[in-house]
């Protein structure tokens, strides 16, 4: 199943003693099902790169992966330490996320996924994250 989708992507950082930082995407992609998993696919421009992003949804794990402008690999599973890298000008930086919430709803014409996160750069702590996706089936 392939079905064309808007997305919005609400991304949350908090770092100590600041305030939190929150940016918002828009995004429209498409929402895929295939062999039990849920995948939602979108285009983003940063920049002037194009990047593409795949989020492999679940409820206990999941998987970001960017192409492009950007090339990522964050893995989530709940409860536990992933390591994935970042690719960036300087070289590829090993990343690693510690998992502490994760939750995916959908149905019929949308859904929401969450996971919230530690991440960590090369071993240095840079945050927490907290990224919000909805989506909703765009009517053809």
């Amino acid at each position: 199943m392939n079905k064309q989708v808007k997305v919005k992507l609400k991304t949350t950082i908090r770092q100590p003693n600041e305030e939190p930082e929150i940016f918002e995407l828009w995004a429209t992609g498409n929402l895929i099902e295939k062999r039990g998993n849920s995948y939602l696919k979108y285009e983003e421009m940063q920049d002037d790169n194009k990047i593409n992003t795949t989020v492999k949804m679940g409820d206990s794990e999941a998987l970001i992966l960017r192409s492009g402008g950007v090339n990522m690999r964050l893995p989530f599973l709940k409860n536990a330490e992933q390591n994935g890298s970042y690719e960036s000008e300087y070289g590829v930086l090993m990343v690693s996320t510690m998992t502490r919430k994760i939750t995916f709803e959908q149905n019929n014409q949308d859904g929401y996924f969450v996971v919230q996160y530690d991440l960590n750069v090369s071993g240095q702590p840079v945050g927490e994250y907290t990224l919000e996706f909805h989506y909703t089936e765009v009517s053809q």
